[in-house]
């Protein structure tokens, strides 16, 4: 079966478009008329229909004589750039051009050439007379705006030879008025990472996930730099950390990894909950019933493999590099579920939980504003639930208990009044572990 992912370019140009290998296009200037001395734009709107990278070469063809017969009044710095497009990527190649004051008004035609180069072997992804339903929530507020300044143009499909598209273009007299800065490049409007639905970007990704990235999220190869950062960013955003305390914050991250991979690493599927990567991509993700929620760390991780590949086999450097505070902010949302279940209190609403998380977050990209309520509630509150999960070698589950207990203790001289609900949680929860491994905390 054929997947169709959305169709862009199909709502922008009503359904018309030119096809090559895979590739749908249309034409277009903005403005559609356009003033001597004043520069406008020539649009190629170029949609990738397959499953592999593109090169798209636009190459303009401007009039060499103007209705007087005089040469040269159209001028371009660029008038041919080539592209490079993702799978499945949408978007424009435009190339600014300007007519000199003294050019003759009237009508007139330019031509626009496209090549393509497809980078590997391609399968199709959207119908070759149109794709899927757009939802123009995917878009970013950036490629939103972009979509209500092209919607109004007027596209053009026809091929007169070749990979040519001629577009009709008014010129309408003016007064020299000043350059405006138009940049000839690329401008993304939609990738596979930007679908609110991740099922067509899993289903582009799984092999490569399956192959190169899951295999490598394991604590031997994970746990001990998350705990070497996990001491590091807590620290730089005010809040150093105890030995224990830093220990159950990084196995609750390193758990988090591993659930992407839970029968590679020992744990049930059910226990791995939504951070289930694997089951995901082991089948075809198309089939899936309904547009599975991520991680926030794995859709971050897919922004940065999407634009370069190699991301994908180096897990550990772009969690560690770039994606700690994305990993930080799973935890929390995991570690409130453990700590509603144990408890049996309702900790918010799923508002504040996310305001909560996002708090965090920014407290350690910050590098400011950590502080015990913080960092306890979730995190070391819910990496103690789940400690025994990722055991260290010669290590007590009661071990983690009496350790946990002992920072409590000492960080309740400095704590303030508005904490002390913070403290009663982590006791109890703390009692509850202990008495399951025969240990019994006597402080409160």
């Amino acid at each position: 079966m054929i997947p169709n992912y959305p169709d862009l370019l199909g709502a922008l140009t009503g359904g018309e478009r030119a096809l090559s290998d895979n590739v749908h296009l249309a034409v277009a200037t903005r403005p559609r008329v356009a003033r001597a001395g004043r520069p406008f734009e020539v649009i190629l709107l170029v949609q990738n229909g397959s499953d592999t990278d593109v090169d798209v070469t636009m190459t303009l063809h401007l009039p060499a004589l103007d209705l007087k017969k005089q040469r040269d009044r159209f001028v371009t710095k660029v008038q041919r750039l080539l592209v490079g497009i993702k799978p499945a990527e949408v978007g424009y190649v435009m190339l600014p051009v300007s007519s000199l004051v003294d050019m003759a008004p009237g009508e007139y035609v330019i031509g626009v050439e496209y090549s393509i180069k497809v980078m590997g072997k391609a399968s199709r992804i959207r119908a070759h007379d149109g794709g899927g339903k757009v939802r123009l929530d995917d878009l970013s507020a950036q490629a939103r705006a972009e979509y209500e300044t092209l919607k109004d143009l007027t596209y053009f499909t026809t091929r007169r030879r070749g990979n040519l598209i001629e577009i009709p273009l008014s010129i309408m007299t003016g007064t020299l008025g000043k350059f405006a800065d138009f940049t000839p490049g690329w401008v993304s409007l939609l990738r596979l990472t930007d679908y609110g639905d991740p099922r067509p970007m899993l289903n582009e990704y799984a092999q490569q996930l399956q192959v190169e990235t899951l295999p490598q999220l394991k604590r031997a190869l994970m746990y001990q730099p998350l705990l070497d950062a996990t001491y590091t960013r807590f620290e730089d955003a005010g809040f150093a950390l105890r030995d224990a305390e830093a220990v159950v914050i990084a196995k609750l991250l390193t758990l988090i990894l591993e659930y992407a991979a839970p029968r590679q690493n020992a744990h049930g599927f059910i226990a791995a909950r939504d951070y289930n990567i694997h089951s995901m991509v082991e089948h075809d993700p198309l089939e899936l019933e309904k547009a599975p929620r991520l991680p926030h760390w794995f859709r971050r991780f897919m922004k940065y493999a999407e634009n370069d590949p190699r991301a994908f086999g180096k897990p550990a450097q772009m969690i560690l590099g770039y994606l700690y505070e994305e990993l930080i902010g799973d935890a929390v949302d995991y570690a409130f579920a453990l700590i509603e279940e144990s408890s049996g209190e309702n900790l918010g609403t799923q508002d504040e939980i996310d305001l909560h998380r996002e708090k965090v977050m920014d407290s350690l990209r910050d590098k400011r504003g950590m502080d015990f309520s913080l960092a306890y509630l979730p995190l070391i509150i819910g990496g103690t639930i789940r400690s025994e999960h990722i055991p260290l070698q010669g290590e007590h589950p009661a071990d983690v208990v009496k350790s946990i207990g002992k920072a409590l203790e000492d960080r309740v001289f400095d704590s303030r009044d508005d904490e002390r609900p913070v403290f009663d949680l982590a006791n109890e929860i703390l009692a509850r572990i202990g008495q399951k491994h025969g240990y019994h905390p006597t402080h409160g």
